[in-house]
């Protein structure tokens, strides 16, 4: 046999050896069956036999075993046919301007657009829409898709921005459909709520919970909210927080949770009362901003130092450090040093909750002031005026 095919079979036999042991290791490692590279020890793959089988046609339970379930889920149905027409989705864009120093100490504007999403909720037949400030803040262009699809621009008709409300005008000439206002004076913890809204731009969802608690605070600016489980998510903000009638109890504002990058629902979400937002929606409407309650008295909570100077040894109320002058708190004659224990009859716990409730209570409105002063206890009556421009307090006495 010449030289040359006996080189060329040697080299073949080395390719298919070397070849042969690289597919070997691979099945091996795989876990494959090494006997199929052989024709005669391959196994035959078996016929598929279709398998008998019957499926049930009754369920475990019929309705009338559990009647209330069966009512439950119907009126959940009902209720949520006839809140959702009432919620819209947001979208908003806008350009951002952002001031940048350089090296050399020039300085160049750069502009960049920003979009944003949330919800809200018609209140009017003529289509105003209340929401959260931070949805729209900033923002040019405002969108407003409602049920069913249609999208109309909306313009701002004015924000309430320490509550964190802001009040929309959808432009388009047609009646819409509102949602009622309930009383959320009357809201218990443990009672059953509905959230609507728009979370993470998917479009109307509906979750529901209970009321988990009232008067939580989140900061200064923010508080009586109330808690719940309902689930909110980013895109929640803005939507309504409903009762079983399909009341508006709250608008949706804000969740708790530790990632602050990337939030998500922990089980605790906030709104603001609806009635907050309901006088602030007839203030914008109205006057075309929000009007506060203004007594005149700067304020400081009880503590230690409070109790050591003045002798007082109750727990609850907040102390006067000064009167505006021509405040209505000079008008009834409030003094530094009192101690405000309740107003309308509710007990005060801090300063807070006492400016909260003069910041709520309707301009010209009379209240009624339990006032510790110098260990007796007293019935002042002051009438709530405008916030505004107010005189400098009144020093302290030395």
């Amino acid at each position: 046999m010449p030289i040359a095919i006996r080189r060329l079979l040697a080299l073949v036999a080395v390719f298919f050896l070397a070849f042969s042991a690289v597919a070997l290791l691979r099945i091996s490692r795989t876990g494959g069956d090494w006997r199929a590279w052989i024709p005669w020890l391959a196994k035959n793959a078996p016929r598929f036999q279709p398998e008998p089988f019957t499926l049930p046609d009754k369920p475990p339970l019929a309705l009338g075993d559990v009647g209330l379930l069966a009512r439950l889920n119907d009126e959940y149905a009902s209720l949520t046919r006839a809140v959702v027409p009432s919620v819209v989705s947001i979208n908003t864009a806008g350009v951002r301007t952002e001031r940048m120093l350089d090296a050399w100490g020039r300085t160049s504007v750069r502009r960049y657009p920003t979009q944003g999403q949330g919800s809200g909720v018609i209140v009017t037949k003529e289509g105003h829409v209340v929401t959260n400030h931070h949805v729209i803040a900033g923002q040019q262009q405002i969108q407003v898709t409602l049920h069913g699809g249609k999208t109309h621009p909306a313009h701002l008709i004015g924000e309430d921005t320490l509550l964190d409300i802001a009040v929309l005008k959808i432009d388009a000439a047609e009646s819409f459909t509102p949602l009622k206002f309930g009383d959320s004076s009357q809201v218990q913890v443990g009672q059953i709520v509905f959230a609507v809204g728009n979370p993470f731009g998917l479009g109307e969802t509906v979750t529901h919970g209970i009321i988990s608690a009232k008067e939580r605070s989140l900061a200064d600016n923010q508080r009586d909210l109330f808690q719940t489980d309902a689930a909110i998510n980013p895109g929640n903000s803005g939507g309504p927080l409903v009762n079983l009638r399909g009341e508006i109890i709250g608008i949706n504002v804000a969740i708790f949770s530790p990632d602050k990058e990337n939030p998500g629902f922990q089980g605790v979400g906030f709104s603001l009362p609806g009635n907050d937002v309901k006088d602030a929606l007839f203030q914008i409407l109205e006057r075309g901003r929000p009007i506060r309650g203004f007594l005149g008295v700067q304020m400081r909570d009880i503590d230690p130092v409070v109790r050591a100077t003045l002798g007082y040894t109750g727990n609850q109320g907040a102390a006067v450090l000064g009167i505006a002058p021509g405040s209505p708190a000079q008008t009834a004659g409030l003094q530094p040093w009192d101690i405000i224990r309740s107003l309308n009859g509710e007990t005060i716990r801090a300063a807070t909750q006492l400016l909260a409730r003069i910041q709520t209570t309707r301009v010209g409105d009379a209240v009624t002031l339990g006032v510790w002063r110098q260990g007796k206890l007293l019935e002042i009556k002051a009438t709530i005026a405008e916030s505004g421009a107010a005189e400098p307090y009144a020093p302290l006495p030395e």
